[in-house]
């Protein structure tokens, strides 16, 4: 009976140690790679899409802004009616009097429409000339609109990579832990089966027997727990992926370890050549810099080259063909300083938008270092908690065979085990914790 205990025992450790590296089937589903998890939320995830549409949206309003270096057309017809005839006189030699032909009109001449229906069409064509320096101003702020929408949409989508990678992390360290702790049950299941025989043959202890069945118990509350747990981080990750909540996956097991940055100056440069903030920011450098040149346009007169037809229909006095070409300028001379106010405005802002720029990279430099640091911790209290893990599953086989030469009690036995338990439980936690930071040290460099 020992042996077999033993033999238990081992293939109980055994499984314990491999829990890291084994491919998670049991979980029912497809295996969901991390690769493939960061593909399905790039092309599904809802909030991205919203971003998406901003871009467009934007996209849009840079064409728009490019139809005003056109000429401008303006139609307008009014149809009405008359509540009231038109009668005018002329006087007789109001258009004057001339030799020859005596005074025009010879005699006073009345003129009637109607009290009937008109109409009055106009078309006027405005091509301009001075207003195309603010237009052009104008376009190019509007793409550096487009240019800080597709930036948002980049760090968005850099957050939702981060937010997948951990919640990838956190689902594959519940089917870990559901994994060790359904051959703990198991393992527990026939140590008890191994008890009650022992006890029949009054070869153990009841309070030996009690002990089993209380950890059994324990170890079975505490997979429903991890199940519900596992249960809750797939139909977040399955939320962030952009599907059905209620789709079955397993996750694919990931290596305890990664190749690692050990240069922090050149994490730094990436991070400021990479990270989306730095290139907004700067964005709205640029911004705050056409906004005062937009401003200071003011100053010049607006000049435009204007066509006009105007046609009044079933007006008998007035001509039924009117046009014009000419030149359009509108000024205002004097606006008690407001354009002045303005462009003082827009510098203040621009020089605001400098400040934050330079804040912002202080910041990103700030994230790097302290992201940086949190990652060779992670990294340390991880091989701390794998040489505590190794210690324990050695005192577990010696255990083993100091109660296979029944040199030892049950019970003790089963305190190592609680034992080498907890320590799987702090080293699992301690790989957790390593993939968590090192995603949040990718993260402050701008990957994806």
């Amino acid at each position: 009976m020992e042996v077999w205990l033993l033999k238990m025992a081992c293939v109980l450790g055994a499984t314990l140690c491999l829990l890291p590296c084994a491919s998670a089937q049991g979980s029912g589903g497809g295996v969901l790679t991390l690769d493939e998890a960061l593909q399905l939320a790039k092309s599904n995830n809802r909030d991205l899409k919203q971003f998406g549409f901003d871009v467009g949206r934007q996209r849009e309003a840079l064409g728009e802004a490019k139809t005003h270096l056109y000429p401008r057309f303006d139609t307008s017809v009014l149809a009405a009616q008359l509540l009231a005839p038109l009668d005018f006189t002329i006087n007789k030699g109001q258009f004057g009097t001339f030799p020859g032909t005596g005074p025009i009109p010879a005699s006073n001449t009345d003129l009637h429409t109607p009290a009937r229906p008109i109409a009055i069409a106009s078309v006027t064509v405005t091509q301009p000339l001075t207003q195309l320096i603010r237009i052009h101003l104008f376009i190019a702020d509007q793409r550096l609109k487009v240019d800080a929408a597709q930036l948002s949409f980049d760090q968005r989508e850099q957050k939702l990579a981060d937010d997948v990678r951990q919640s990838y992390y956190q689902v594959l360290q519940s089917q870990i832990q559901y994994e060790s702790q359904q051959s703990m049950v198991k393992y527990l299941e026939e140590l008890l089966q191994l008890t009650d025989r022992r006890f029949n043959q009054q070869a153990a202890l009841r309070a030996d027997r009690l002990s089993v069945k209380a950890e059994l118990a324990k170890a079975s509350d505490q997979l429903t727990t991890i199940e519900d747990a596992l249960a809750d981080n797939k139909e977040a990750l399955n939320h962030l992926l952009g599907r059905s909540v209620q789709t079955e996956f397993s996750v694919e097991p990931v290596p305890a370890t990664f190749p690692e940055q050990e240069d922090l100056s050149a994490a730094r440069v990436t991070a400021l050549a990479h990270r989306p903030e730095v290139k907004l920011a700067a964005n709205r450098v640029r911004q705050a810099e056409l906004s005062t040149k937009s401003e200071k346009t003011h100053y010049i007169p607006d000049i435009a080259i204007q066509a006009g037809y105007f046609s009044p229909a079933n007006i008998n006095f007035l001509p039924q063909n009117i046009g014009s070409v000419g030149a359009l300028l509108t000024w205002q001379p004097w606006d008690w300083g407001e354009k002045r106010h303005k462009v003082r405005q827009a510098a203040l802002v621009e020089q605001q938008a400098g400040l934050s720029l330079e804040e912002t990279r202080e910041q990103i430099l700030l994230d790097v270092n302290s992201k940086f640091r949190h990652l060779r911790e992670a990294r340390s209290h991880l091989a701390v908690a794998e040489a505590i893990r190794d210690a324990e599953l050695e005192k577990m086989r010696n255990q083993k065979e100091a109660y296979s030469q029944q040199a030892i009690l049950l019970s003790d036995l089963l305190k190592q085990q609680s034992s080498l338990a907890e320590a799987e439980g702090e080293y699992h936690q301690a790989v957790l914790a390593y993939w968590s930071a090192r995603a949040d040290f990718q993260k402050s460099l701008g990957e994806e």
